[in-house]
């Protein structure tokens, strides 16, 4: 073979340019090829891909932000963190708490050690090399719905975190969006009002082709999706596949480049009210156009166990480069996989205490200029 020919650096050098499913097929190839993707020296250059979940975990059944700590689950249920769970590497802390993950990136409130309970800073850090940098302060949002990470690496080095701004409680309109760019070193702030639109009770958020994308609602039942730019200046809607047969509030994420939205239907027409997982994925951005992806009973997913949907189902993540699901169901907060390929149900682990946010993690190795610039004294 020509490629027995080549040199391991030159392999390395091939296979970091490639997209990471081809990257975990090409270790099939041979050994050899398995000892080079898989050697922790390459790491820094070869793309990752799902590792596992951030989350935290209630101390004594409580749900105070002091009374919780951070804890990582493997996609294959194993315990042991890939990365270390207490951020030493931060300055010294009473607590961290996390708020999103974005390409590798993990973005945090850091409560110093004699900081008063109620004070905090962002930062933003990658716990795979330990770098960190803490945000400037910022004064132009009052009530922040949503706090987002943005962050590509295939695209740009630098971050752009955003908090958008509600007039009041989560029922009130939208106000304005405050972005922060890493390669600016500030913050910008653009106002935007969205007559009888809201921002729907969730926290999931996608970072996809330049834009922050997050559920908006449109009155009972009925929701849309919205898309802000880096610098705060587009703003466009989407409606999603919802009706009077959906059940849940959705979910959005991104997927092999696309967004995707998942959510469960009931046919009304059936005598036993079957309930249905649909899949889309939005085909076409001008049209807004969503196309349906997959469809499976709850039987498929639950066997003949009863699960309220509304109630016992909280949606976990769609793998960011293969056709499954992730999600949980019970009290007890049992992490489950589900594979729409071959409409397969994986059960992981139980995660206890678990809590809102489950965030997906793929490592990022390569260390980042940006993480190095407009550092902020903590």
């Amino acid at each position: 073979m020509a490629a027995e020919r080549l040199t391991d650096d030159l392999l390395v050098e091939i296979l970091s340019r490639v997209p990471v499913r081809s990257v975990c097929r090409f270790k099939c190839v041979s050994k050899h090829w398995l000892s080079l993707i898989e050697h922790p020296g390459h790491r820094r250059k070869l793309p990752q891909t799902l590792a596992g979940f951030f989350y935290t975990v209630r101390i004594n059944n409580r749900q105070l932000p002091l009374e919780t700590k951070v804890r990582f689950v493997n996609v294959s249920g194993k315990s042991c963190p890939l990365v270390g769970t207490s951020f030493t590497f931060l300055p010294s802390h009473q607590r961290i708490y996390l708020l999103d993950c974005c390409n590798g990136l993990l973005l945090c409130r850091w409560y110093g050690i004699s900081a008063p309970v109620d004070e905090f800073c962002y930062i933003l850090c990658n716990p795979a090399t330990e770098e960190w940098v803490s945000l400037p302060d910022h004064s132009h949002v009052s009530k922040v719905a949503i706090v987002s990470l943005g962050f590509d690496p295939a695209i740009s080095s630098h971050f752009y975190v955003f908090f958008v701004e509600q007039e009041g409680d989560w029922t009130s309109d939208l106000a304005g969006v405050a972005v922060y760019s890493s390669e600016t070193g500030r913050w910008v702030y653009k106002e935007k009002k969205w007559n009888g639109l809201a921002c729907r009770n969730s926290i999931e958020t996608v970072f996809l082709n330049g834009h922050i994308i997050f559920s908006r609602d449109r009155g009972e039942l009925s929701c849309c999706v919205t898309m802000v730019d880096t610098e705060g200046e587009t703003w466009m809607n989407f409606i999603v596949p919802d009706d009077d047969s959906v059940l849940t509030d959705g979910f959005i994420q991104c997927s092999q480049g696309r967004l995707h939205y998942a959510n469960f239907y009931r046919d009304e027409d059936e005598d036993d009210g079957v309930i249905r997982l649909e899949v889309y994925v939005l085909e076409n951005y001008e049209s807004k156009e969503w196309k349906l992806k997959h469809t499976a009973e709850t039987s498929d997913l639950f066997g003949e166990t009863y699960v309220d949907v509304g109630l016992e189902f909280e949606w976990f993540a769609i793998h960011p480069e293969c056709n499954l699901v992730f999600f949980t169901v019970g009290k007890d907060i049992t992490l489950m996989c589900y594979n729409m390929d071959s409409r397969q149900v994986q059960v992981i682990r139980n995660l206890e205490d678990g809590k809102l946010p489950f965030l997906p993690y793929v490592p990022l190795y390569a260390e980042q200029q940006s993480l190095h610039m407009h550092v902020t004294s903590v």
